[in-house]
C-alpha cells in the first residue's frame, strides 16, 4: 500500500457536474464527495484514508465541506485534495436543468430547509474565521507542560505505592493513582487523534500511539475509526458507533425494532438479553460504565485482528505487546492473589468517569435523523449537550466538558474551548439555534431520565408485539400440532 502521504489519484479530465449528474454518477458506484463547491473523486484514495473508510462513504453525494473543513488539517483541503478534483459542482438552483421549473414555483419545505441550511452554514464559516484571527486554533504548549507533570506525578505516585507499599491503603491508592492516570491521560490521546497538538499527521500519530497502546493498551486507530464516524452521524441510531450499545443501553425507541449497523456490519438484535437489561439500564448505567474499559481492550484487539491494510498495524500491535508485559509484571509485584484482582478491578472500573463524561454529552440529547436537510453545525448543537463547570475544574473534565464546541470544531485545543464559547453562544443567537448547556448534576439527570423514559417503554412495546403476533396467528388460522386447535 502507498504511503498515505505520497498517493496521488490519477487526474480525470474535469468538467461541469449538476446535482443530477452527481447522484446518477453516486448510485452507479463512485465515490464523489463536495467540498467548496468542487466534486472529488476518492474511489481509490478510500482504502488509504486515515480516518476509515466509513466516514468517507457517510458523505458519497453530499456536500461535506463543513465536515471535511472541521476534520482535516488545512493542507488537506489547501494541497492534498487537489489531485481528487474531477470538476466543478452545479448545485441544483443553479441547473439550467431546473431553473424554469424553481422559478415558476412556490418554493417546497425542503427547498426552504435547504436554504436555512445554506444560511447557517455561511455563519458558521464566519465564526470559523473569527475563532482563527482570535488564534484559537493554536496550541499553547504551556498547558500541555502543566499536564505533563500532572500525568507524570500520577504515575510515580502509583509506581512508588505499588512497590514501597505496606498495607491495602497502600495498594488500593496506587490502583486509584493509576485510574486517574488513564484518566487524564485520554484526553491527551484524545488531542492526538484530532491531530490538534503538533498538528503534524505523523508527530500527533506517534504520540497517539504512545499514550494509548504502551501506556493504555488500547488501540488509538480503532479510536479513530470510530470517533470520526460519530463526529460525522453523531446520534443517528443506525450509524454512530457511540450510541449502538446493545443489549445494555438503548437511548431511543427506535432501537427496539432493531437494525443493521452500518459500523459493525451486522444486525442489531432486540433480543431478550436486551429487552432485560434496556428495562433497567437507568439502573445499571453507572456499573456498567466501570466495566467499560474491558470493553475497550476486546474492541481494540479485534480492530487490530481484523483490519490487515491499516497503515500503523505493525506499530500498534507491538504497543499493545509492551502494554500486556508491563501492566501485568507491575500487578504482581503485590503480596497476595486477593490482591492482584482487586487491584486490577479498582484501576480499571475507577476510570468509568470517563465514559460517564463521554456518554454525558450524547446520551440524552435527540436522536432524530433529518438528513441532508439539516447543517453540519445545527446537527452538532442538536446532537450534543456541554457540561457547566468552574474553570478550576477544568482540569478534571480534560477541557472536553465543552462537547457541543468540539464537535464544533474537533482540531481546536481543547484548552481554547472556553474561550470559543462566548463567540459560539453569540453564534447561535444569530442563527436561531439552542446551545445546550448544563451543570454536571443536571446532565446526569438528563441522562437518567432519557434511559428511564427508553426503558418504561420497553414493556408497552413488548405487549404491542404479542398482540400484533396474535392477530397475524389469527389471521393465518394457524393450527398446532400438539392440540389440534386454532389459536
Amino acid at each position: 500500500m502507498p504511503p498515505e502521504s505520497t498517493y496521488v489519484e490519477p487526474q480525470a479530465k474535469k468538467s461541469i457536474i449538476s446535482r443530477s449528474q452527481l447522484d446518477a454518477r453516486c448510485k452507479t458506484g463512485e465515490i464523489l464527495i463536495v467540498v467548496n463547491q468542487k466534486v472529488y473523486k476518492l474511489d481509490n484514495w478510500i482504502k488509504h484514508h486515515p480516518g476509515g473508510q466509513l466516514a468517507i462513504r457517510h458523505c458519497i453525494g453530499r456536500d461535506c465541506t463543513d465536515e471535511v473543513k472541521a476534520l482535516h488539517p488545512d493542507y488537506v483541503l489547501e494541497k492534498k485534495i487537489k489531485c481528487f478534483e474531477i470538476g466543478d459542482y452545479l448545485p441544483r438552483d443553479s441547473d439550467p436543468e431546473f431553473a424554469p421549473i424553481l422559478g415558476s414555483r412556490t418554493r417546497t419545505k425542503d427547498e426552504v430547509l435547504e436554504a436555512q441550511k445554506v444560511q447557517v452554514s455561511g455563519a458558521y464559516r464566519q465564526l470559523e474565521k473569527r475563532l482563527r484571527a482570535q488564534q484559537l486554533f493554536e496550541t499553547n504548549y504551556t498547558n500541555y507542560a502543566w499536564e505533563f507533570s500532572r500525568y507524570l506525578t500520577l504515575f510515580t505516585m502509583a509506581i512508588v505505592l505499588n512497590l514501597y507499599g505496606t498495607c491495602t491503603m497502600h495498594y488500593m491508592a496506587s490502583a486509584l493513582c493509576l485510574a486517574m492516570f488513564w484518566h487524564q491521560v485520554s484526553f491527551f490521546a484524545h488531542d492526538a487523534g484530532h491531530n490538534s497538538i503538533s498538528h503534524v499527521l505523523k508527530i500527533d500519530n506517534g504520540i497517539g500511539i504512545f499514550l494509548a497502546n504502551y501506556l493504555g493498551g488500547l488501540s488509538i486507530g480503532w479510536w479513530k475509526k470510530s470517533h470520526y464516524v460519530h463526529h460525522i452521524v453523531t446520534n443517528h441510531p443506525i450509524h454512530d458507533p457511540d450510541i449502538q450499545h446493545l443489549p445494555f443501553f438503548a437511548v431511543t425507541t427506535r432501537i427496539f425494532q432493531g437494525f443493521f449497523s452500518t459500523y459493525h456490519q451486522k444486525e442489531m438484535v432486540f433480543d431478550r438479553a436486551a429487552q432485560f437489561f434496556v428495562s433497567y439500564q437507568h439502573f445499571l448505567y453507572y456499573p456498567v460504565m466501570m466495566m467499560g474499559r474491558f470493553n475497550l481492550y476486546v474492541q481494540s484487539m479485534t480492530f487490530l485482528a481484523t483490519e490487515p491494510n491499516y497503515p500503523y498495524r505493525a506499530q500498534e500491535i507491538f504497543g499493545l505487546l509492551i502494554y500486556w508485559i508491563w501492566y501485568p509484571l507491575f500487578v504482581r509485584q503485590l503480596p497476595t492473589t486477593n490482591m492482584m484482582i482487586a487491584y486490577v478491578f479498582v484501576s480499571h472500573m475507577f476510570t468509568f468517569m470517563l465514559h460517564v463524561q463521554i456518554t454525558l454529552s450524547h446520551f440524552g440529547m435527540s436522536t432524530e435523523e433529518l438528513g441532508d436537510s439539516e447543517s453540519f453545525a445545527a446537527k452538532m448543537l442538536r446532537t450534543t449537550m456541554d457540561v457547566d463547570c468552574p474553570t478550576w475544574l477544568d482540569w478534571f473534565h480534560g477541557g472536553l466538558q465543552f462537547q457541543a464546541i468540539h464537535h464544533l470544531f474537533p482540531r481546536m485545543p481543547r484548552h481554547n474551548l472556553r474561550r470559543a464559547q462566548p463567540f459560539v453562544r453569540e453564534f447561535c443567537d444569530e442563527v436561531g439555534l439552542t446551545y445546550h448547556i448544563h451543570g454536571f448534576a443536571k446532565g446526569n439527570y438528563i441522562v437518567y431520565s432519557a434511559l428511564k423514559d427508553v426503558a418504561d417503554q420497553v414493556g408497552f412495546f413488548l405487549e404491542v408485539a404479542q398482540h400484533e403476533a396474535k392477530e397475524y396467528v389469527d389471521a393465518q388460522k394457524i393450527v398446532l400440532p400438539e392440540t389440534k386447535k386454532h389459536i
